[in-house]
């Protein structure tokens, strides 16, 4: 069986045992009583034993500490992979600079280079048109991107 199975069998488990505690830990009380007319009136009231209701309030914390347990993990989950993406966006980001920088033709002093969310976004002056043309594809080479955003504009004088 796998682990993932066994969490759900597990809490199933802990409130079919909880409410057969609980039915099992009932107190049942039967009260007759007569009226001065001569009516009888029979009363059944069931109630969980002081025990029983021990048990579940113990029950009931335990779910909300798996209930709080389940809400960390997965905001833990979340910082990781966030953390895992800012991670990622920083490496790309760092491809694409190294590569623009060490192309004869791009020479990209002047580029500057963002990334979010696998995301790149160049910026800056460049000399000519095929300098921004290549910058792109550069950018868009580079392992990780999912798209490139240039922003780059062509300056003679740059």
């Amino acid at each position: 069986m796998k682990p993932l199975f066994r969490r759900p069998l597990a809490g199933g488990l802990v409130v079919a045992v909880a409410s057969c505690a609980l039915v099992a830990g009932c107190e049942k009380t039967t009260t007759t009583t007569q009226t001065p007319s001569g009516t009888v009136t029979t009363t059944t009231t069931i109630a969980p034993s002081a025990d029983a209701s021990a048990v579940m309030g113990k029950v009931n914390e335990s779910l909300q500490d798996a209930a709080h347990a389940v809400e960390s993990s997965a905001a833990a989950s979340q910082a990781l992979t966030k953390a895992g993406n800012v991670i990622e966006d920083s490496a790309i980001t760092a491809e694409v600079k190294t590569r623009l920088l060490t192309d004869s033709e791009v020479k990209g002093l002047h580029i500057e280079v963002d990334t979010h969310d696998g995301v790149v976004t160049l910026s800056g002056k460049v000399q000519k048109a095929a300098i921004a043309d290549r910058a792109r594809s550069i950018a868009r080479d580079a392992h990780g991107v999912k798209s490139v955003d240039s922003r780059l504009t062509v300056d003679p004088a740059a």
